[in-house]
């Protein structure tokens, strides 16, 4: 290995020694891209309505199938059930079908080393099979079977939901992905399909109902596109197709057109706050066009020049020359089926995002004023047409796009002539396209960041409209109860306080330490934490866990919270501090302290099943509105456990507590045997030591430097 080594050095300083080869990247001569001849598949309708096309590609023993299904999508979604669509094409593969359920698809997959998905989109969804070509008989039955007879089982409904809430309760963590949703919401409007977001109670109320009657009504033959390429003969293929998907009856139902776009141009300036981080995500804009536009060749050489690429305007004086953003760039995207959205978009430290906003607004003035030199003709130009090819360069590509152009009306051969008209493209072409597309007295403005280190207010732009990002709670049952229900449900309290120890004996605590061995089972497998807690009453609690990684810390201190690991802290999110608020008030020292002179409400609802065995229900409703239920032992009237609508790891939902033993500790009962379910992880707590009224280290209560 060392004489290769030295080989290699030997050979490099030679080519160093004898000077430059090729010349600088600038100098380099690139010839005209050659004309090539583009593969053409077959189109077949099936008697039913089935658009197939075929492409016969023998270089590999594979097949690709790409199913577009036309006309479903989250546009067709009832307003009160967004996410119908995205779970309905999710469990209409994960579910299972009338022959085979989602497990055992996904083992027959496995074992030919195949695989089949679907996805929802706004307009149109679409699903995909890939395989071997040997195995194309089983795989493409397999898919036909998912697309005509899903079953939709309610364990894969309940999972998908959980994936969505999970979703939902992490959407505000990136601070891009809340600019584009904000700014998609300003152009279409906040309850337009292309721009509405799905919400815990919009997930919770969809049923397996609504999923088996969206299917029935959009995934019909008529609505279908096939492609299929790969290692195939034609009338094999055929044959094959019209097996599994030639008898599928097509019912009598018209699916509705998605809505137009109806905008008007106006300059607005709005604020998302997100305080966790020290920088602006920055989107200006308006709307865009529609595949089919005659200005689609000069519009895409403008956007390339103004920040489609490295070199663009946006690029080379927000970033480069000026140093105002990490990042900045451009795009005017075109759609087939509405509108597009033009937006330049940067990325910048606080403190000088209004410097950096102004800085945007002028290099898109200036795509209207300033002719394009030689140089931003050539580099925009050799940027698109260099990566043209790319268009080609596998089959599925080819087919998908073509089936794209069949159904909205564009020649076959649009790429190519949209080659030709990019090449023919002038400066004045440019000046004359951004005059029709860009409106510059008509951004609107996004900033997703932490204004009270902005450089300037954004009022210096206009009136601002602050958006509020805050993620609606899951609907729950209401609390309701009557006279004798809440009179019952003191007396109960009373008796669990008396049964745990006493009023008096929980009066007495003023804080507790303890151990614990906290073991988690996630799907990909337990593991177990040291957990070590203090709780000072009446609303002082901090957790240390003791991880691979080191120990991590979480503490409230009554007002405020942090998180610490690694020698760093962070403060606790809003929401954060309202769940530690009430997981203190869940409590069961808490309670039982208060039950003499309770400032919440009580209500008895009398026995029903909790954990497999017959319990007393107690519905609570504390001075701020939260909720949550205890269960107690008839027998005994100890604690059984508690159910309660919660932070869990995907997303608020519902939690489930169950107390499987209790300890006496200073003459009071603490549960040490603890099991919790909510959002599908489940955790055992036990408690191995604590201490009442004992030392503990007050100075885990001190608030960080910055917090």
């Amino acid at each position: 290995m060392k004489y290769l080594l030295r080989l290699t050095i030997i050979v490099g300083l030679a080519l160093l020694a004898a000077g430059p080869i090729w010349g600088a990247p600038k100098d380099l001569k690139y010839p005209p891209l050659g004309k090539f001849d583009v593969p053409q598949p077959d189109k077949v309708t099936l008697d039913n309505g089935v658009t197939v096309y075929l492409l016969e590609d023998h270089a590999l023993p594979r097949i690709d199938v790409s199913v577009i299904i036309n006309r479903c999508g989250g546009y067709l979604e009832p307003p009160t059930k967004i996410g119908l669509a995205d779970m309905m094409l999710e469990v209409m593969r994960t579910g299972g079908t009338s022959h085979m359920t989602g497990d055992q698809i996904d083992e027959e997959l496995e074992a030919v080393g195949a695989s089949v998905e679907a996805s929802a989109g706004n307009v149109s969804s679409s699903a995909y099979a890939d395989m071997l070509s040997d195995y194309a008989d089983k795989v493409i039955g397999i898919l036909a079977d998912v697309l005509r007879n899903p079953v939709f089982d309610p364990d894969k409904i309940e999972l998908a939901k959980t994936g969505q809430r999970s979703a939902i309760s992490r959407r505000n963590d990136e601070a891009m992905s809340m600019a584009v949703r904000e700014f998609q919401k300003l152009l279409y409007g906040s309850e337009s399909a292309y721009a509405r977001t799905a919400e815990y109670a919009t997930i919770e109320a969809v049923t397996r109902g609504d999923m088996v009657k969206f299917h029935a009504m959009i995934v019909q033959p008529k609505n279908i596109q096939l492609g299929v390429v790969g290692d195939f003969k034609k009338d094999e293929m055929l044959t094959l197709l019209r097996k599994y998907f030639g008898d599928w009856k097509t019912e009598d139902f018209t699916v509705p057109p998605p809505p137009k776009v109806d905008y008007a141009f106006r300059p607005t300036v709005n604020y998302a706050p997100k305080t966790d981080i020290q920088q602006s995500s920055i989107l200006i804009g308006h709307i865009g066009g529609v595949m089919g536009d005659p200005d689609y060749p000069a519009t895409i050489v403008m956007n390339t020049i103004l920040g489609g690429s490295f070199g663009s305007r946006l690029t080379t004086n927000v970033r480069a020359k000026k140093g105002l953003a990490y990042m900045a760039q451009g795009n005017y995207v075109f759609n087939f089926e509405y509108p597009g959205w033009f937006y330049a978009f940067a990325a910048t430290k606080s403190g000088s995002t209004v410097e950096a906003i102004r800085e945007m607004i002028k290099q898109i003035r200036s795509m209207q004023t300033d002719l394009p030199t030689p140089e931003e003709m050539r580099n925009a130009k050799d940027s698109w047409l260099n990566s043209y090819v790319f268009n080609f360069d596998t089959k599925r590509k080819i087919l998908g796009r073509m089936m794209s152009y069949d159904y909205y009306g564009l020649p076959v051969d649009y790429l190519q002539q949209l080659k030709e008209a990019v090449e023919k493209i002038t400066p004045q072409d440019i000046i004359a396209v951004a005059k029709r597309k860009l409106n510059p007295d008509n951004l609107q403005i996004l900033v997703v960041g932490k204004a009270e280190e902005f450089d300037q207010p954004l009022s210096v732009f206009g009136q601002v409209n602050e958006i509020d990002i805050t993620i609606p709670a899951p609907s729950q049952e209401a609390f309701t109860a009557t006279d004798e229900q809440l009179a019952c449900g003191m007396q109960m309290l009373a008796k669990a306080a008396a049964a745990c120890g006493g009023v008096a004996n929980y009066k007495k605590i003023k804080h507790m330490t303890s151990q614990a061995k906290m073991a988690i089972n996630t799907p990909q497998g337990a593991f177990v934490l040291d957990v070590a807690s203090v709780d000072v009453m009446p609303d002082k609690t901090a957790q240390t866990i003791t991880t691979p990684m080191g120990k991590q810390a979480m503490v409230f201190d009554g007002t405020a919270g942090w998180m610490s690991a690694g020698g760093k802290s962070q403060a606790m999110a809003a929401d954060q501090i309202g769940e530690q608020k009430k997981e203190i008030m869940r409590n069961s020292i808490w309670l039982f302290s208060h039950a003499d002179a309770p400032d919440f409400k009580v209500a008895c609802k009398g026995e029903e099943q909790f954990a497999g065995k017959t319990a007393v229900r107690l519905d609570f409703l504390a001075a701020a509105g939260d909720q949550f239920t205890m269960y107690l032992d008839p027998a005994t009237s100890i604690p059984a456990g508690m159910k309660y609508m919660g932070m869990t790891m995907a997303g608020p939902g519902e939690v489930v507590t169950q107390y499987n033993e209790f300890k006496e500790f200073s003459g009071v009962k603490i549960p040490v045997k603890i099991a919790q379910d909510g959002g599908g992880m489940k955790m055992e707590i036990e408690i191995i030591s604590a201490t009442i009224n004992g030392e503990y280290d007050a100075s885990i209560f001190k608030k960080p430097d910055g917090i």
